[in-house]
């Protein structure tokens, strides 16, 4: 049987997988995920953890799938492979458990999980069992995990007012078992930190290494959806046999253009 050229490149684009909350606005979630993973060239598919009822203000409330229903997802899936996967919104205990089951049991890649806590509106999207279960059971299989500085705060119990807080809170994180801890600074606001109208930094340790990414804030912005982007994008270039560095370095300067252009 003849293939046409549309599936045949399809078929050369790395394998990516989202493991996420389904956003209806679209700014965040699955559906973020996916458009960035095309944007990198990759082949995009997705889980849904849980539907939430949002838009780009604010969450009004979710329906979570059950354990039962995340594997039936992923399990047809498997037919196919996959170069990277990253997690989000994974509300429950039961929920969590099965996607580091399935993690252990499959030929799934290291994940990148983007430990989503609450969302920018202020909304809780993860029950206090589930984050627990996160910790114990998902970061240790992690390749990076991306928080921002609320939730590093959230899983460490430090608080955070200085890069020298966020490598501080990295090297804690990265010892529950992930490889790489990037934390995320946009939410930097200490004394010691630089004026929030000028520079953003974000910090990698990386097994130990550390490195640190400055770039110049868009002011007067704000993005629905960048945490998911960021990480999604992040997967992608690992997925595409990118350094992690590189990928970090690629997927901020990503999602740096789509805030400026969104101002």
């Amino acid at each position: 049987m003849n293939r046409t050229n549309n599936e045949l490149t399809a078929e050369a684009r790395p394998g990516a997988l989202t493991i996420a909350g389904f956003d209806p606005s679209g700014g965040a979630g699955v559906l973020a995920d996916s458009r960035t993973f095309v944007a990198f060239g990759c082949s995009a598919s997705a889980v849904i953890t849980s539907i939430t009822y949002q838009n780009s203000r604010q969450v009004f409330g979710a329906v979570h799938q059950s354990a039962e229903a995340i594997r039936d997802q992923i399990m047809p899936l498997l037919e196919g492979s996959f170069a990277c996967v990253k997690t989000g919104m994974l509300p429950t205990r039961e929920i969590v458990n099965e996607v580091a089951r399935l993690f252990r049991e499959t030929d799934l890649p290291a994940p990148v999980v983007d430990p989503v806590i609450v969302s920018s509106s202020g909304q809780r999207l993860v029950e206090e069992e589930a984050l627990e279960r996160l910790i114990e059971e998902l970061l240790p299989l992690a390749r990076l995990v991306t928080p921002n500085i609320p939730e590093a705060e959230r899983l460490t119990g430090i608080e955070i007012e200085s890069e020298a807080g966020m490598r501080e809170a990295a090297a804690a994180i990265r010892r529950m078992g992930p490889r790489a801890v990037l934390i995320k600074g946009g939410h930097l606001t200490g004394k010691d930190s630089v004026d929030e109208s000028e520079e953003a930094i974000d910090v990698l340790d990386n097994d130990g290494g550390v490195t640190v990414f400055r770039h110049r804030r868009v002011p007067n912005v704000e993005l629905h959806g960048t945490g998911c982007m960021l990480s999604a994008a992040i997967a992608a270039g690992l997925g595409k046999g990118m350094s992690l560095e590189d990928s970090v370095a690629t997927a901020k300067q990503f999602v740096w253009d789509a805030i400026r252009q969104s101002a």
